[in-house]
C-alpha cells in the first residue's frame, strides 16, 4: 500500500514537471513569433525571371527577342500570354542607343521591369495582364532594382565605365500611383583628364609652360646630340682618311706650272700667243664665197591647174 502510494507520487510530479516544460517552449516559442517580423530583404541584383506565386504567373526576359514576356500556368505547363517590346532593335546601327532589358521582378501584383542602354533607363510597371501603369525615365545607365517593403521605395542603381548611378521611386501610394519627385538620388560621373586640368589651371598657364618648355627641351637635347656623338663620328672619319691618302708626288708640269710668271722671257710670250693664234684659225673650215643662183622653168600641167578645180556655173 504504502509503495503504490509512493509510485503515484513520483508519477505524478514527473508529468508535472512534464507540463511545465512543455507550457515554457510554447510561451517561448510564442515570444519569438511575436519579436520577429517579416523579412523585407530584396537582393539589389539583375532578374531575368520573376513569378507571381498566387496566379502563377511568369515573367520572362527574352535576351534574343529584346522583350518581355508573360506566361501564365495551363493544367500542362505555362502559356506565353503577352510579348512587349522593349526597344526595336531590328535594322539599326546605333547599337548604343537601343534599350535593353536588364531586370524583372513582380510586387503586389504588379510586374516591373528596368530596360537600359549606355547613356539612360526608364522603368516600367505593368498588371499581371501586361498593361502599363507607369513609366519613368532618367539620365543614367542602370541594372538592377529592389523593393523595400517596410518603406515602400523601389531602388535602382547602375555603373558604366563614367560612374553609377542610385535612384528612388516612391510607392507608398502604391504602384498604380509611384512617384519620382522628391526622391533621392545619387549621380556620379568620372571626370575626364580635361576637365580635372582645367580645374587646376584654369588660364592654361601652367600647360602652356610645361609644353614650351618640353618642345625646347627635346630641341637642346637633339643638338647636343648631333654635336657630341655625330661630332666625334665625323671627325674620326676625317682623320683616318687623312691617314690612309698617300703622299702627292710632285710631277715635272707641276715643277714646270709653279714657276714664277717673272722668269719667263718676252720670247716665249710670242711663241705662246703665236700657238694660241694658229689653232683658233684651225678650228674653222675654209668656205667658198661664191654664189650661184639658178632659175629652175616649171613646165605648165593641167594637174596642178585650179581651173579645173572649179565648178561650172549654171545659168
Amino acid at each position: 500500500m504504502k509503495n503504490s502510494i509512493v509510485k503515484s507520487f513520483v508519477l505524478s510530479f514527473v508529468l508535472l514537471l512534464s507540463f511545465v516544460s512543455f507550457a515554457q517552449d510554447k510561451v517561448e516559442s510564442a515570444e519569438v513569433d511575436a519579436n520577429t517580423k517579416p523579412s523585407s530583404y530584396d537582393p539589389l541584383v539583375a532578374q531575368k525571371f520573376a513569378v507571381d506565386s498566387e496566379s502563377q504567373t511568369m515573367v520572362v526576359i527574352n535576351e534574343n527577342e529584346n522583350t518581355v514576356e508573360i506566361l501564365s500556368r495551363t493544367k500542362d505547363g505555362f502559356e506565353k500570354t503577352k510579348q512587349l517590346l522593349v526597344d526595336n532593335a531590328e535594322g539599326r546601327h546605333d547599337v548604343f542607343k537601343i534599350y535593353v532589358p536588364q531586370s524583372v521582378a513582380v510586387y503586389e501584383h504588379h510586374i516591373v521591369y528596368l530596360a537600359s542602354n549606355r547613356d539612360s533607363s526608364f522603368v516600367k510597371v505593368l498588371t499581371l495582364d501586361g498593361v502599363e501603369k507607369e513609366f519613368f525615365k532618367f539620365r543614367g545607365a542602370a541594372q538592377a532594382f529592389s523593393y523595400d517593403v517596410s518603406t515602400k521605395l523601389l531602388y535602382i542603381a547602375g555603373s558604366n565605365a563614367a560612374g553609377y548611378n542610385v535612384f528612388v521611386i516612391d510607392a507608398t501610394k502604391g504602384f498604380d500611383n509611384m512617384t519620382i519627385k522628391g526622391s533621392p538620388s545619387y549621380q556620379y560621373i568620372k571626370k575626364m583628364k580635361a576637365d580635372e586640368i582645367a580645374e587646376k589651371d584654369p588660364s592654361g598657364a601652367g600647360l602652356a609652360i610645361i609644353a614650351i618648355g618640353t618642345v625646347f627641351l627635346v630641341l637642346i637635347l637633339i643638338s647636343v646630340v648631333l654635336s657630341v656623338l655625330f661630332g666625334k663620328l665625323m671627325v674620326n672619319i676625317q682623320n683616318k682618311k687623312g691617314q690612309k691618302q698617300p703622299n702627292a708626288v710632285i710631277s715635272d708640269n707641276e715643277k714646270t706650272a709653279s714657276k714664277k710668271t717673272s722668269d719667263i722671257s718676252g720670247e716665249e710670250f710670242a711663241a705662246i700667243a703665236a700657238a694660241i693664234h694658229l689653232y683658233n684659225d684651225e678650228m674653222h673650215d675654209e668656205e667658198s664665197t661664191i654664189l650661184t643662183i639658178n632659175k629652175v622653168a616649171k613646165a605648165y600641167s593641167p594637174w596642178s591647174s585650179k581651173l579645173y578645180n572649179m565648178n561650172p556655173y549654171r545659168r
